[in-house]
């Protein structure tokens, strides 16, 4: 099912892409030749007046063929071929489908929130790890995070995607400590050979029984799903890392544990083993997620403010890839897709629904870099021609586009690189 929900992710966004630049060709009094919804040997097609519409048979892309577009082709001067239009006209044509994706995004955001999604509450510090970057700038457990470099923070998620683009760079964060407001300067360090940046902080998480691994010291001790660990070897515990490091740092000796079961308090004693290199006792925790549903004007607000979010994560994360502040091996390409794909779609609607509208609006951010053989390549020699009053030379125009789909081809292999890295070495 992972594959199908791929397609539908793709398929849906392809065409909606060249949908843009159909429409507004069509509207431009451009003669569209062919519309295909997919790359390679046709499959099966019809032709309607002057368009052949056409399913082909690799999923992972689509184009508009207009009249005259090619520039190996003669053109005749015929009022419907594309460089027959004006500069405004055809640079609308070929902003529309990416400005096409962008759209989209806004439109599908709101539905996650009418659909309904598991709210999370403000970004309550919970945990510092000690030694930690966060430990380092002074967070304490109870601060609440309210910005991060003059950014809002509402909630876990954007504040921890905001300290993962920032690896080994300073970070202004604002946060209320009771009734005081602090600025402190974060630092996150570059976490593994991705550079993501990681500081330390955890969000509010009891440490409550969730899931008790079969055959370890937990289950045979007698712990059990939903207990509540109140101390350990009478150190009051508040949050379930500190109970996992009381654990790993245990060194197998038996741990005396206070805990609570259906309100009343009892002690018991278990002994940690050596499992995967780490002391463990084999429990995992207890999340609660508050699923909610939202009525319509506040899903319209709460979804243009998080794609509004997400757009401006992803220039944070362009501009950090293009001065290697972030590693390349964070991207992905169509396996990661449909490794997301399939997830969502096992999370839910409304998971699947935000996952194709945080990829619509990437795929039309993307296409409008400046870049030959991408929509924005296009409008960067419409600026130049507008400026000039004549078109670039045929001659730096075959180089320009060369270079692009160079610069294309090596991020294509390094993507796939990477899929195949993640998909067989679990890297």
């Amino acid at each position: 099912m992972t594959l199908v929900y791929f397609l539908i992710v793709i398929g849906i966004l392809v065409f909606v892409h060249e949908l843009g630049h159909f429409i507004t060709a069509k509207r431009a009094g451009v003669r569209v030749e062919k519309f295909s919804l997919g790359m390679g040997p046709k499959l099966f097609g019809y032709k309607k007046g002057d368009t052949e519409y056409v399913l082909s048979a690799l999923p992972l892309g689509g184009y508009v063929k207009m009249a005259g577009e090619n520039p190996d082709e003669e053109p005749t001067g015929a009022p419907d071929e594309f460089h027959s239009k004006t500069v405004w006209q055809r640079a609308k044509i070929a902003a529309a489908g990416s400005l096409t994706n962008i759209v989209l995004a806004f439109v599908l955001m709101p539905l996650v929130y009418m659909v309904g999604t598991y709210a999370e509450g403000p970004a309550k510090v919970g945990f510092v790890e000690k030694g930690s970057p966060a430990a380092k700038a002074g967070f304490l457990a109870g601060d609440v995070i309210t910005e991060i470099n003059n950014r809002t923070i509402s909630d876990w998620t954007k504040a921890l995607s905001l300290i993962a683009v920032n690896p080994d760079t300073d970070v202004t964060v604002t946060l209320e400590r009771g009734s005081e407001k602090k600025v402190l300067t974060l630092r996150p360090e570059a976490a593994t050979e991705l550079r993501i940046g990681t500081a330390g902080l955890m969000p509010d998480m009891p440490a409550e029984i969730g899931r008790l691994r079969s055959g370890l010291p937990a289950e045979k001790s007698g712990l059990k799903v939903n207990d509540k660990i109140l101390a350990v070897d009478n150190v009051t515990i508040y949050h379930w890392n500190q109970f996992s490091l009381a654990v790993k740092e245990s060194g197998g000796k038996a741990l005396n544990l206070r805990i609570e079961r259906a309100g009343k308090r009892q002690d018991m004693t278990i002994i940690p083993v050596m499992d995967s290199g780490r002391y463990v006792i084999g429990v995992e925790p207890y999340i609660r997620y508050v699923f909610k549903k939202f009525g319509f004007f506040e899903s319209i607000r709460l979804g243009f403010t998080k794609t509004l979010e997400t757009a401006d994560l992803t220039f944070i994360t362009l501009k950090k890839l293009l001065s290697f502040g972030l590693s390349i091996k964070t991207l992905g390409g169509p396996v990661m897709i449909a490794q997301m794909s399939g997830a969502a779609a096992a999370a839910g609607l409304s998971a699947f629904i935000a996952l194709m509208a945080t990829i619509s609006l990437s795929l039309g951010m993307l296409n409008l870099l400046p870049i030959p053989v991408l929509d924005g390549g296009m409008l960067l020699f419409l600026a130049i021609e507008a400026v000039r009053k004549k078109p670039m030379s045929q001659r730096v125009m075959e180089v320009s586009q060369g270079i692009g789909a160079a610069l294309l081809i090596t991020l294509i292999a390094v993507v796939s690189y990477n899929d195949v890295m993640r998909l067989f070495f679990n890297k």
